[in-house]
């Protein structure tokens, strides 16, 4: 298979959705996993076998006939792909009647027409009511897969009426054995295998892209910003404005915060940027946590403000002024117990 060997947990979740293939899809179904764990990628395998015209004897496609040239091209004519016009957008009730619509319609080369919705939850209220609807009476030959990372906020009549896909996520242990086995060394593979934890597809990308070297220079500097001021947090942001990378800044960023966040409440023994564990439970004590909070969820919708095209430095002083934020007026104090 194609991309068998690009996703750690695909040859556990094969055979069942070859079996499905086989054996009578379900016309309605949910696919659950994160970017980077590999279900997407999976996601799109399954479909493209969905309308392969001349499968594989493992019902893999075959990658050669008119439909899965088509899909590569993007202009399949039994493939809708629904999704937010925008990033940060929600799904309209406009674009899931037009997909109603497309449903409808006899396919044009093979025996299915197939929605891809993702991700789910991005259906704005009034378009998951109408949505349900045909959720509840899908035309013939229809077939609906919907991709979501956070499954718990779709409406509950619209998570009954979807048959669960088994797409596991791959665990820590998983997934480092499967970066050692791509050549990444035993230590850096512990330490995206911490970090990525069910993103493994995430973590081969990041071993790629050298976030290891980033993350030595920036953690020591966000983690020092506290005891240094408001003038060295611009001064930070402007030089980060020239240098870094923002996705991967906000990544590094995330795994900090949320480390913050569970030392704090108590809620982890073990936090991924454990070798900097002392400061980080000292830094933790300190903290202001409606600030980390806010601090957390700036970083997390970053991508959605970038996409407002925003000048880089507004947004980096907003960053990192909202991190100096959590120890405001406790510097003195956190300086003293780190």
């Amino acid at each position: 298979m194609r991309v068998i060997s690009a996703i750690p947990q695909a040859a556990e979740a094969w055979p069942f959705l070859a079996a499905l293939l086989t054996g009578g899809l379900p016309q309605s179904m949910l696919c659950v996993g994160p970017w980077g764990s590999g279900v997407v990628e999976l996601t799109d395998l399954f479909l493209g076998a969905m309308l392969c015209l001349e499968p594989r004897s493992d019902q893999s496609a075959c990658g050669q006939c008119r439909s899965c040239i088509l899909q590569g091209q993007g202009t399949h004519p039994d493939l809708l792909r629904l999704q937010a016009e925008e990033e940060g957008k929600l799904i309209s009730i406009d674009q899931v009647r037009a997909a109603a619509d497309f449903l409808s319609y006899t396919p044009q080369i093979g025996k299915r027409r197939v929605l891809r919705v993702e991700p789910a939850e991005a259906l704005a209220p009034a378009a998951a009511n109408a949505f349900l609807k045909t959720l509840e009476e899908p035309p013939p030959r229809a077939h609906i897969v919907l991709l979501s990372a956070a499954p718990s906020r779709l409406l509950p009549t619209i998570r009954s009426r979807l048959q669960r896909l088994p797409m596991r996520l791959a665990g820590r242990a998983e997934t480092q054995q499967w970066l050692r086995e791509k050549g990444v060394p035993e230590a850096a593979a512990l330490r995206l295998a911490r970090w990525g934890g069910d993103r493994p597809l995430w973590a081969w990308q990041a071993w790629q892209d050298g976030i290891l070297r980033e993350r030595e220079q920036w953690i020591p500097q966000l983690l020092a910003l506290p005891q240094e001021g408001i003038g060295a947090a611009l001064a930070l942001a402007e030089t980060w404005s020239k240098a870094a990378t923002l996705p991967t800044l906000r990544e590094i960023a995330l795994s900090i915060l949320e480390d913050l966040l569970r030392l704090r409440l108590g809620l982890v023994e073990r936090p991924v940027n454990d070798d900097y564990i002392a400061k980080l439970q000292s830094m933790a004590d300190s903290a202001s946590l409606d600030a980390l909070w806010t601090c957390e969820s700036l970083w997390r919708n970053l991508p959605v403000t970038l996409k407002q095209n925003r000048n880089q430095l507004i947004i980096l002083e907003e960053m990192v002024l909202a991190w100096y934020a959590i120890w405001a007026g406790r510097a003195e104090e956190h300086g003293r117990s780190a």
